[in-house]
Order: structure tokens, then C-alpha cells, then sequence
């Protein structure tokens, strides 16, 4: 019998491409229950047109998520701090989730989390704070969870981190990792190795899975574009995390001390443990191979 999954953020990047994977499933295969705001939309009709169950609920109102859940044997939760930009209101939300899903007696919840950058660095860090006090009382309440946590988006490249264009006519990519290597992938890629964690729910339960498709240097990132975008170059920027803080644009400084607690903090990140749960993980020159297109349309 096919396994009903609730699936939050259906309509986003992370829960899209979880949503998508599980529908492909074969047997013994999944149901899919996509939860979003706004049912009318198109990414909401083509998911139902997929077969999945549509519903709407909010994350600020939890007497919706109770419904949302009701018969789910699995979860996958994803909350946005990027959003609101307000780490109490994400914490909320995450916790009215895991209370739900405790409540309903889900089996399986499948967190999208992140490391608690305060504790381990002794910076904050809102976007990863938050998720990980979720993650801590997900744990607190005894709830059967998997947590994954995902790295930076390929398609950062083609949209908040797209290439700047230079007086000289090269693109310097905007991210002060200060030589550092990052990890990166395609969340899409990522819904295939969540429905394998379903899949196989004793081997993973209790267990904070890293994603990673790539793990290179901003200066790699950029050869690999110049590579495949030429005559177009590309270069890493001199700036520093420190640097970047002082943008002053929104979320500068939660982005700059992100930078900073990847050059400074190992992650829980590996490509080879992604690659165990879906083989067909692209590396980011394939990925940029088969998006040169839509890089090229996004480049001033």
C-alpha cells in the first residue's frame, strides 16, 4: 500500500522537488499530500495534476495543520526564514509542525534543518539558528525524525547570487568565501535522496543527513562558468565576509556570517552519502551544462 506523505512548502524549491520525486516513485511507492497556501496557483494545479492531494494550511495558524497531517505515515517540513526574516516567527512555525505531527502520530517526519551557527561559532547566524532550535525540540519531544540539511542552490547562480558584470565586460561572482571551498546542489536533485530516506525509513530514522552535489572553491565555480559560458569570463571576488556585512542590503550581515561559518566550521555536507541516496546528483558542470540558457538570459 502506497504511503501517504505530507509535504509542506509543495510549491517552493525544497518541498517542490521532494513533492515531484515522490510522485515518480514506483512501488511500493508514495501518495502525496502537498500543503501550500494558495491552491489556485499554478505550481498548486500541476502538482495536483501530477496526483497529488492539494490542501492549504498555514504555518502561522496550526488548527490547519492538524488536517494537513490527519492519515500521513510521513512528513517532510520546510520552514523559510528568508520569508519574514524573523527567526522567533520560523521557530513558531517549526514547532506548531513538529507538535502536530506528534499529535498525529506521524512515523516519519523528514526536517529540513540547519547547524546552530551561535553555539558552534559564537556569531549568530538567524537562518541556521532557527532551524536548528527547531531541530532541538523536534528531538526534545521525541519526535521519529530524519533531519537533512541542504547547501547553498545551484540556481543561487542564476538569480540572489547571479554574476556581477565588471567595466572590463567578466562577471565576478559575489561570494566571500576567501578561498574556501562551499557546497553546493540542485534541490531538485535532492528529492530523489529525501524519497529514498522515506523509503527506507529504519536505516535513517534519528540520523542528520548533509547534502552536497559539489564542493569547490568560488574560484572553481567560476572556471567551470567561464568554461561552458565563453566567450564570457568569470572570477571569484576579493571581497571578505567582513566586508560583505557592510552592504547594507537585506540580510547582509546573516548572509556574511553564513560565508563566514563556512570558511571557518567544517559541515555536515558529503557528496558521497548524497550520491549513495541518488546516483544521478549532478555536479555543478553538469549542472551548468544543461542550464546554459538560463545563465546566459540571467547575465546583464
Amino acid at each position: 500500500m502506497a504511503k501517504l506523505i505530507t509535504v509542506f512548502g509543495a510549491t517552493g524549491r525544497q518541498g517542490g522537488g521532494v513533492a515531484k520525486a515522490l510522485l515518480k516513485s514506483g512501488r511500493p511507492g508514495f501518495k502525496v499530500r502537498a500543503v501550500t497556501r494558495n491552491a489556485s496557483s499554478d505550481k498548486a494545479k500541476a502538482l495536483q495534476a501530477k496526483g497529488a492531494e492539494v490542501v492549504m494550511a498555514s504555518l502561522d495558524d496550526p488548527s490547519t495543520l492538524g488536517p494537513a497531517l490527519r492519515g500521513a505515515h510521513g512528513v517532510f517540513a520546510v520552514t523559510n526564514y528568508w520569508e519574514h526574516m524573523d527567526k522567533e516567527r520560523e521557530i513558531k512555525q517549526g514547532k506548531a509542525i513538529a507538535d502536530a505531527a506528534k499529535a498525529a502520530g506521524v512515523l516519519h517526519v523528514v526536517f529540513s534543518g540547519l547547524e546552530n551557527v551561535q553555539k558552534i561559532a559564537g556569531f549568530p547566524c538567524p537562518v541556521f539558528d532557527g532551524k536548528a532550535e527547531i531541530e532541538e525540540y523536534m528531538t526534545s519531544i521525541e519526535l521519529p525524525v530524519t533531519f537533512v540539511r541542504y547547501p547553498s542552490y545551484y540556481e543561487n547562480f542564476i538569480g540572489s547570487l547571479k554574476p556581477q558584470k565588471q567595466d572590463d565586460g567578466t562577471y565576478v561572482l559575489g561570494i566571500p568565501m576567501e578561498g574556501a571551498a562551499k557546497d553546493n546542489a540542485s534541490p531538485a536533485d535532492m528529492g530523489p535522496a529525501v524519497r529514498a530516506i522515506f523509503s527506507n525509513r529504519a536505516e535513517w530514522l534519528g540520523r542528520t543527513v548533509g547534502f552536497s552535489g559539489d564542493r569547490l572553491t568560488v574560484q572553481q565555480h567560476a572556471e567551470i562558468l567561464s568554461k561552458h559560458l565563453a566567450p564570457k569570463v568569470f572570477k571569484a571576488t576579493d571581497m571578505t565576509a567582513d566586508e560583505y556585512a557592510q552592504l547594507g542590503s537585506p540580510g547582509a550581515e546573516d548572509l556574511a556570517n553564513m560565508f563566514k561559518f563556512f570558511q571557518l566550521y567544517s559541515r555536515d555536507r558529503s557528496v558521497e552519502l548524497t550520491r549513495q541516496l541518488h546516483p544521478a546528483a549532478k555536479s555543478f558542470d553538469t549542472w551548468v551544462a544543461e542550464n546554459e540558457e538560463a545563465l546566459l538570459n540571467a547575465l546583464d
